[in-house]
């Protein structure tokens, strides 16, 4: 079992990973429908950008009547369907009938009749669909619906029927809440908001790759090697009933046939709380998930207050004890999941408890499930912003892939640690055009990275005669956002000033106000297009920010001064150039494998079949050899650490 992720050339949402050829070879099972606004906002050559983003989506999957299939749907008034599911198996013949589809650009925005339509007609078996294949809607509108509530509404029957509905955004004129209400949970999976439609591009990898995850269910080889002891906590209090306890019950149950069960497997324990907390069964009591899955359907729904706090503290003195079963190996993740329904009786007990779990090395994932949950509670119970909500006990089920992924990529005590701030030259010379690929690179590079307060954070600072602090490398820790910000990003133009700039990297960008952790390997990455206004300035600065233990990457577009680079970057392996823009997308890899450097690779799961650090050396000259690239079906994800020993002991691999 992978309980972290790789920060190399592979594809990633939201820091979890497949090593794909472009996601070229997400090939599992799903049904996609592409919901498209077609209303009088719309102007031509922005449904055309609509059109094109849905292709370059469509690229990333294989498409068969037994692997992805693909239908189109086009929305204003009235709903129209361009293609069923089941109308073409083959990428050329969705690429070519995408081709076709008219631009209307007319009428209102009735988004809420277009969900209505494909719950009953795009998802049906006559429409192609397929029983059991995961469902999934990606809605692109740039305006408010005209029925708000009904919209609401109908987005909440398509999730209730097994839909994930992602929602894409565009422009100043979408409403955000609505646009929460249409998304399944978690907003930060499956909701993504752009300022215009040239934005598309930059979204098109991620929304793939979490599209690609979802359908993959997430947990093909989530659990079937590895160690993990992991406690359900499960509210039984009066306003969940017995009804709603038995869903919750088998939701554990599904989660549970996930795994390898066994003491040197996966071990399970229950708790179940209300006004007593009792402990159903302890980690160590079932060794097989027949047994596990009978004990759960015997345990029986209690009444009382939401006492949560007590439930915690319960999984501290006992559940996560070696007399019941709990491994005292720190590389065994210990993970409780918390599933309530309302807010707790003493919220300040329930916080304090979790604090004190957490301490203890537990990762609490918290999951919400109706209108009563209190946001904040969840949010603070949670590690690392691990909370869920769903609307109801049924739709936890729908949840289950999502939760199965976090969960199988918890991060352990051996966690790679980087902190990151891009300076983007924004002079006069680059150009607003060039600017915006500019902003594209370092998006595909966030792309690959583990974004997480206890992963890799990153900073991006632009510069001209002055210097823009965008965001600051503690602003955020989730990285749809942080690719949101960074397409957000104005174009300022003016001098080069990159002396300036460099000085304001090392002293403010690292700086705990900033965000700087400490012993984090701190890396500055320059992108210039032009000669600075003074070299003996930036000389000195790069000098500074070397001192001060940065360490400095320097990248030239176009006809840079060779000399100047040099002076800014730690070494020639840390000097990069390019003839101009475009062609920025080829260092993507390079410098994702600087960003990463020093991270050793102590374990290295394939097809959920884990491979120690003994073999370290040969990964890593497999690593290099291949570099992992064009392996059709190759799923693969490694834990890692950074300038520590491995998991086994044996020293880092190095670069």
């Amino acid at each position: 079992m992978d309980f972290s992720a790789i920060l190399l050339v592979f594809s990633v949402f939201n820091g979890y990973v497949y090593a794909t050829s472009g996601h070229e070879s997400c090939g599992t099972k799903g049904d996609i429908v592409f919901l498209l606004d077609n209303s009088g906002s719309i102007a031509e050559h922005d449904f055309k950008m609509m059109l094109s983003f849905v292709k370059d989506v469509v690229k990333k999957f294989k498409l068969s009547t037994t692997q992805v299939q693909v239908g189109l749907e086009t929305f204003e008034v009235g709903v129209k369907t361009e293609f069923t599911l089941s109308q073409h198996t083959s990428i050329e013949d969705v690429l070519k009938a995408v081709d076709t589809v008219s631009y209307v650009g007319g009428g209102s925005t009735n988004t809420g009749d277009a969900l209505e339509h494909i719950r009953k007609k795009s998802f049906s078996t006559a429409s192609g669909h397929r029983r059991g294949a995961p469902k999934l809607a990606i809605v692109v509108t740039d305006g408010v619906s005209s029925y708000k509530n009904r919209t609401k509404n109908q987005a909440k029957l398509a999730r209730d029927s097994g839909i994930t509905l992602m929602a894409v955004g565009v422009g100043k004129g979408t409403d955000q809440q609505e646009l929460q209400d249409i998304a399944s949970d978690p907003d930060s999976k499956y909701l993504f908001h752009i300022k215009t439609f040239v934005g598309l591009k930059m979204i098109e990898s991620t929304l793939a790759a979490a599209t690609c995850t979802k359908l993959q269910g997430l947990a093909s080889d989530c659990g079937k090697k590895g160690a993990a002891d992991i406690v359900f906590l499960l509210d039984s209090s009066g306003s969940v009933g017995k009804e709603n306890f038995e869903k919750m019950k088998d939701f554990t149950k599904e989660i549970i046939d996930e795994f390898t069960i066994g003491s040197n497997a996966v071990q399970f324990g229950i708790v179940i709380f209300s006004t007593p907390v009792t402990g159903a069964f302890p980690l160590n009591k079932y060794r097989d998930s027949t047994q596990l899955k009978k004990a759960i359907s015997t345990i029986q729904f209690q009444n009382g207050e939401t006492h949560t706090g007590k439930a915690l503290e319960y999984l501290r003195l006992h559940s996560f004890s070696s007399k019941e079963g709990a491994r005292s190996d720190s590389n065994i993740p210990k993970i409780a999941i918390v599933i309530t329904d309302g807010h707790s009786t003493y919220k300040d007990k329930t916080l304090e408890h979790a604090e004190k779990l957490k301490e203890q090395g537990v990762e609490i994932y918290s999951i919400g499930v109706g209108s009563k949950v209190d946001e904040d509670e969840l949010l603070k119970m949670a590690s690392n912003k691990n909370m869920f909500r769903v609307d109801t006990f049924t739709a936890l089920a729908h949840l289950q892939p999502l939760l199965l992924r976090q969960v199988c990529t918890a991060p352990n005590s051996c966690l790679g640690k980087s902190d990151v701030v891009f300076l983007l030259d924004s002079s006069c010379s680059v150009g607003k055009d060039n600017f915006q690929k500019l902003k594209r690179f370092v998006s595909d590079v966030t792309y690959n990275l583990y974004i997480d307060k206890n992963g890799v954070q990153m900073g991006v600072e632009t510069y001209e005669c002055k210097v823009h602090t965008n965001f600051e490398l503690k602003r955020y820790h989730n990285k749809v956002k942080m690719q949101n910000a960074i397409n957000n990003i104005e174009y300022k133009p003016g001098g080069t000033n990159t002396g300036d700039a460099i000085k304001h990297m090392w002293s403010r960008s690292f700086s705990s106000e900033y965000g700087k952790r400490e012993n984090v390997r701190k890396l500055g990455i320059v992108i210039t297009d032009g000669d600075s206004k003074s070299k003996a300035k930036t000389f000195y600065e790069a000098h500074k920010a070397r001192e001060n233990g940065v360490t400095m990457l320097a990248i030239g577009v176009g006809k840079m001064n060779h000399e100047e680079l040099k002076g800014i970057a730690n070494g020639t392996d840390y000097l990069f150039t390019t003839k101009n823009y475009d062609s920025l997308t080829d260092l993507t890899k390079s410098v994702i494998k600087l960003v990463c450097q020093g991270i050793c690779f102590p374990a290295l799961v394939i097809r959920g079949t884990l491979i120690c650090s003994m073999v370290g050396y040969v990964i890593k000259t497999f690593y290099i050899l291949f570099q992992f690239e064009q392996q059709e079906d190759f799923n693969v994800s490694f834990n890692f650490c950074l300038n520590k020993p491995s998991l086994l002991g044996e020293s880092c691999l190095g670069n």
